[in-house]
């Protein structure tokens, strides 16, 4: 008979880690309802008390993955071509890609049922805004605040995100080209004016 092996203990950051990504696979797959401490334990193979140890219960955890949510928006919108024109076209394409490959969990991002981190929250703005900069400081982007500049472009492509993925597009139009036309709105929006 050969001896027992010791049990090894999964470390914390891998147990977060497991229920992170656990809660989003249920979430895109099954929605809101969907997610429960048994579901998320079950899905992570952790023990349902793992759930409370790491993030206080089940809206702990879904603050968690809004705020994990915002990091990759961060890193969706992060663009960083050369030419300033590209990398708007770029974030903003990027910005389409997160919210489409994850419905749910954008939704759940702009919602008042969860609570992210502020300061992750914050900073997937000021991607955004870095890139405004970008554009401004190569004269391509019209000068004043890129702190607004970037938030009527956020306004922009949030509202045509959040149509398409409502489904309340009128049936004539295709959500691809569409976007990309709201894309052309908002380069015509923020094009830097020639001197005078």
């Amino acid at each position: 008979m050969s001896p027992a092996k010791p049990r090894t203990r999964t470390s914390a950051t891998e147990v977060r880690s497991s229920l992170i990504r656990a809660g989003r696979t249920i979430l895109e797959r099954d929605g809101e309802a969907g997610l429960t401490v048994r579901a998320a334990a079950a899905e992570a193979k952790v023990a349902p008390m793992g759930v409370y140890n790491h993030f206080d219960g089940r809206d702990g955890l879904l603050d968690a993955l809004v705020t994990d949510g915002y990091a990759e928006l961060g890193r969706a919108v992060a663009a960083t071509d050369d030419d300033p024109s590209t990398r708007l076209r770029s974030s903003g394409r990027g910005y389409r890609r997160f919210a489409t490959s994850s419905p749910v969990v954008y939704g759940l991002m702009f919602s008042a049922r969860c609570t992210p981190d502020l300061e992750v929250a914050a900073h997937a703005f000021e991607v955004l805004v870095d890139v405004i900069r970008y554009g401004q400081v190569a004269g391509v982007v019209a000068t004043g605040d890129p702190t607004t500049l970037a938030m009527q472009t956020w306004s922009a492509v949030h509202g045509a995100v959040s149509l398409e993925l409502m489904g309340a597009l009128p049936p004539n139009v295709d959500a691809d080209t569409n976007y990309e036309n709201v894309l052309d709105f908002i380069a015509r929006g923020l094009r830097a004016q020639p001197a005078e």
